[in-house]
């Protein structure tokens, strides 16, 4: 028997990605059908008594491994399933699991000029976590190599995984450390927080290491079901001096794009470039080192200064097999008239 599913989309969802919300929404879910234990198919728009719904089929009702993770995709607000009952057409409500390992408010209290939208934060992370080799790992380690103020590294936390992030400068880590330490302590979030300053061979870098370790409540402290969140004030292309090799399940990367934002890949650069080509190819070799085999990159960047083609083939160059074709096609959109944005997936071999 085929059950239909429809889902209403967040109403926020619109309201980032205007008239291309829709495409954005099938390729995200597209991308984590492929993945579910149930046969999911026929995924399309449909309306209902004038609402707009995204909908799919599958070959039994969603187990809860699949709720888990439909609940976790970012434009997903509520889900129905459709029924006839007495010749009439019924949606009954889906009861979906909180998935939320900390509130989502954690990433959403912080404002500034250049900010990433919490949702498109949320769609890569989840095309990270449902591309790769490592869908089913129950907290998964992922890295941001480009944290800024933090919004992919709490958007991680929410969704359950082990969060570290580089950002170049102290005062961004240091400030973005202090937020999350009062927020923690604001909400009343058992957790340690410890920081150190770590040295390269013959003092090739020094860098300081945020360090915290949470649980949303006592219960879970004290049967460890804990996550870890790191932040290193250092350069990205050192990631494999301040991580493990092979430690991370995931890599996430929103690369600065716009005017407020530049790519610095020498320590005291003070002129700032939009190309983010110089970036990856000084740090691709230290961020493969520290994924694990057939983890997932993913990484989003302006293509009106750096083109998908070249990209790709640069990911190549550096040891990554590019996701292409079918819904890793569609998430490329216009944000301004001088930002064309996509978002690129890529395997570790």
């Amino acid at each position: 028997m085929t059950h239909h599913y429809l889902i209403l989309a967040n109403p926020g969802h619109n309201r980032v990605y205007f008239e291309q919300s829709a495409a954005l929404s099938l390729a995200e879910l597209e991308v984590a059908l492929s993945g579910f234990a149930s046969v999911c198919g026929n995924i399309e728009e449909k309306t209902v008594s004038g609402i707009s719904y995204i909908s799919f089929t599958a070959d039994r009702p969603l187990p809860p491994e699949d709720l888990q993770r439909l609940s976790r995709l970012s434009f997903v607000y509520a889900v129905f399933e459709e029924r006839t009952l007495e010749g009439s057409l019924c949606l009954l409500p889906v009861t979906l699991p909180d998935t939320a390992y900390i509130p989502p408010e954690v990433s959403r209290i912080l404002k500034y000029t250049g900010k990433t939208n919490e949702l498109f934060t949320r769609l890569m992370i989840n095309v990270a976590l449902n591309s790769g080799a490592y869908a089913d790992e129950a907290a998964p380690r992922l890295l941001d190599p480009v944290a800024g103020r933090g919004t992919t590294l709490f958007e991680a936390l929410v969704c359950g995984c082990h969060a570290s992030g580089i950002e170049i400068g102290d005062k961004v880590s240091g400030d973005t450390a202090a937020y999350f330490k009062r927020f923690l302590e604001t909400e009343k979030y058992k957790h340690t927080y410890h920081k150190e300053r770590l040295s390269g061979t013959n003092r090739a870098f020094t860098s300081m290491i945020h360090s915290f370790v949470l649980a949303p409540s006592k219960e879970a402290w004290a049967a460890e079901d804990t996550r870890e969140l790191q932040l290193v004030a250092g350069n990205a292309r050192h990631a494999d001096a301040f991580f493990r090799k092979n430690s991370f399940h995931a890599l996430v990367g929103d690369l600065p794009y716009g005017v407020q934002h530049g790519n610095v890949t020498q320590e005291k650069q003070s002129s700032l470039t939009r190309n983010p080509k110089e970036l990856l190819k000084a740090c691709l070799p230290a961020w493969r080192k520290v994924l694990k085999p057939g983890a997932a990159l993913v990484l989003a960047w302006n293509t009106l200064v750096f083109p998908r083609e070249e990209m790709a083939a640069l990911l190549t160059q550096q040891g990554f097999e590019v996701k292409n074709g079918g819904p890793y096609d569609r998430f490329v959109h216009r944000v301004d008239q001088s930002i064309r944005r996509d978002i690129v997936a890529a395997i570790k071999k």
